[in-house]
């Protein structure tokens, strides 16, 4: 049987939908992307067609909240990109702990499903400075809190994020940071029970201000230009000066207004430092 294909007129029914009835705008996000994110929940809800998706999310607030954690971005993996997570615990980590009188403040500006949040916690954990910083991570729903706080990742992810760790050359072992109990895998909570989770829109209109290291990887690539504009100009404001921001590998500062406020770090990992003035 084919997927259904939701056309443009219908993505931006659902958009303004989303806009009108929960205040929530969707406009700015990249629409190709967001088309297939819209066409993956019409078929997993076993719905007919974009009316139906609007039907079902009008006077719904437990299926929007659905929505949003179906239409969100998963991380995937943990330790993503092992070479980063490197270089962040050897370079950027001990420089921001180091240089703060008061506990320096981490925000993960992307909206994590939990896998980013526990690789920062672990690597932080090992370097005995968890206790150190104060995290900050942007979330959609309670529900997202409630899964990332109970310490349930996704199974089938284990093999490539213990594959990873070892990239990373973590101190311990993998294992060591989940039980299994069935056919779930939970992660050691405590090493996210101190985390300030903050719930936000999909434009981003919140920040924990005066923060020391931005994580926002792989997600301004889901927006149009619009959108990475007004997002990459708050995470920049939210930024002291010498304060660090993460972008995936695959993004970058050039050609946008931001860039003139940062110095490159380090190319290869996309990471910037936010300059003096």
């Amino acid at each position: 049987m084919m997927q259904y294909e939701i056309g443009i007129v219908e993505t931006r029914n659902v958009i303004k939908t989303l806009l009108d009835d929960y205040g929530y705008d969707f406009r700015d996000y990249a629409l190709t992307s967001f088309k297939r994110r819209l066409e993956q929940i019409i078929s997993n809800n076993g719905l007919k067609d974009a009316d139906g998706l609007i039907g079902k999310l009008k006077g719904n607030p437990t299926f929007f909240d659905q929505f949003l954690n179906e239409v969100n971005i998963d991380t995937t993996e943990m330790f993503r990109d092992p070479s980063f997570w490197r270089t962040l615990r050897d370079d950027i980590l001990p420089e921001i702990i180091r240089n703060s009188t008061t506990k320096p403040r981490i925000w993960i500006a992307s909206f994590d499903s939990g896998e980013e949040l526990y690789s920062l916690t672990i690597i932080l954990k090992e370097m005995g400075a968890l206790d150190k910083v104060q995290i900050y991570s942007n979330v959609f729903t309670n529900a997202t809190i409630q899964k990332i706080t109970s310490g349930q990742l996704d199974p089938k992810d284990i093999e490539i994020n213990e594959a990873n760790y070892v990239r990373l050359n973590g101190k311990s072992q993998y294992s060591s940071y989940y039980k299994v109990e069935g056919n779930k895998y939970f992660f050691d909570s405590t090493l996210v029970k101190d985390v300030n989770f903050i719930k936000q829109t999909p434009i981003i209109d919140k920040d924990p201000g005066a923060v020391k290291l931005v994580l926002f990887r792989n997600q301004a690539l889901y927006y149009n230009q619009l959108l990475q504009e007004r997002v990459l100009q708050k995470i920049a404001e939210s930024l002291v000066a010498g304060g660090f921001l993460a972008l995936g590998i695959k993004e970058t500062l050039e050609n946008t207004n931001a860039n003139n406020k940062f110095t490159v770090f380090n190319e290869t990992e996309r990471i910037y430092k936010r300059k003096n003035v």
